[in-house]
């Protein structure tokens, strides 16, 4: 009687194994790294939020409508000073660098706007008798492409402001992104 032996895997030369690691690697962190850039710009540009529709403002208080273009650029401008105020930026740097981030604003206003009709099209999708998978990956191809977009127009943008500082003023960002990242 001969003994039944499970059939093994078969074993793949090590070059094979090697490059399948590095391209799922290669996918899972570009994965992570689209969804954090949509999950992150999605936040920055939710007009609405909340279970009844409100979006929170500062300290907890309702706000009743969208974050309109001007509120998110005068945001963005004290955002930018009070962090170049933390690294002793002169005020050459701080005009500079706030023309770098309204560009930036005004460039991703448009992502924004696509991603919002996107989201529009696979809520409609979703609601019909039938679920269209053709539809709703074509939705999330557009999808990848603008977080893409967006987050080539983010890193654009932080190399350009980088540009303007000093290697000193810099470092001492890194080490107040780190620390906020702690929290």
């Amino acid at each position: 009687m001969s003994e039944h032996n499970p059939k093994t895997p078969e074993v793949q030369p090590p070059s094979t194994k090697r490059n399948r690691r590095k391209f799922f690697g290669g996918l899972a962190i570009g994965g992570l790294l689209g969804a954090l850039a949509a999950t992150s710009f999605n936040v920055w540009s939710q007009a609405q939020g909340g279970p009844d529709g409100g979006h929170r403002g500062c300290w907890g208080h309702k706000r009743t409508g969208a974050v309109t273009p001007e509120e998110r650029a005068a945001r963005a401008d004290f955002a930018t000073q009070w962090v170049l105020s933390r690294v002793d930026a002169t005020e050459e740097q701080k005009t500079r660098i706030q023309a770098i981030v309204q560009d930036a604003l005004k460039d991703l206003s448009q992502v924004r706007e696509q991603h919002m009709k996107n989201r529009q099209a696979f809520m409609e999708t979703l609601s019909q008798p039938t679920v269209d998978r053709a539809a709703l990956k074509q939705i999330r191809a557009s999808e990848m492409q603008l977080a893409e977009s967006a987050s080539d127009r983010f890193v654009t943008a932080i190399a350009d402001a980088a540009d303007v500082l000093t290697p000193e003023q810099r470092s001492k960002l890194v080490g107040m992104a780190n620390q906020f990242r702690r929290w």
